[in-house]
């Protein structure tokens, strides 16, 4: 579905002194307002998950979520995302992991190009973290 049809459009009427009604539409984060599938924790998908081809033009993260705006190719079949954890964690200053966003294509042959913007949960890597590190946060306290 698209960003229009996932935004939620907010209705303003303000009343003045006058009687006179205003009316506005705005539009709050449209990012949050996307669906968001959890990244998935998973050491040996993650090494056996498939690669097809994509763009990742951005990436950012916005509170415990990940927003990342993709292109590939394709049309004649749907295409599958998947944010795969390695569910192991490096022993550096930050702590560091690796992330997989995994492309099924499934063999598609069309060359029609697509951007779109998928969004990730993000708390099941937060929550394993604590759960190894008994820590709050990525950086210990000093």
């Amino acid at each position: 579905m698209g960003l229009i049809a996932k935004a939620i459009a907010v209705l303003i009427v303000g009343a003045g002194i006058t009687g006179l009604v205003v009316t506005g539409i705005f539009l709050s984060n449209p990012y949050l307002l996307l669906d968001s599938e959890d990244i998935i924790l998973d050491h040996s998908l993650y090494t056996s998950a498939s690669r097809d081809h994509l763009i990742i033009n951005k990436a950012e993260i916005q509170g415990d979520k990940m927003i990342l705006n993709i292109s590939y190719g394709g049309g004649c079949r749907d295409h599958k995302f998947k944010l795969i954890g390695s569910d192991q964690y490096m022993e550096s200053y930050p702590v560091q992991t690796y992330i997989l966003l995994s492309h099924n294509a499934y063999e598609d042959p069309c060359e029609a190009f697509f951007t779109t913007t998928l969004v990730f949960n993000l708390n099941p890597l937060k929550s394993k973290y604590q759960q190894m590190y008994l820590e709050q946060h990525g950086v210990p306290h000093m």
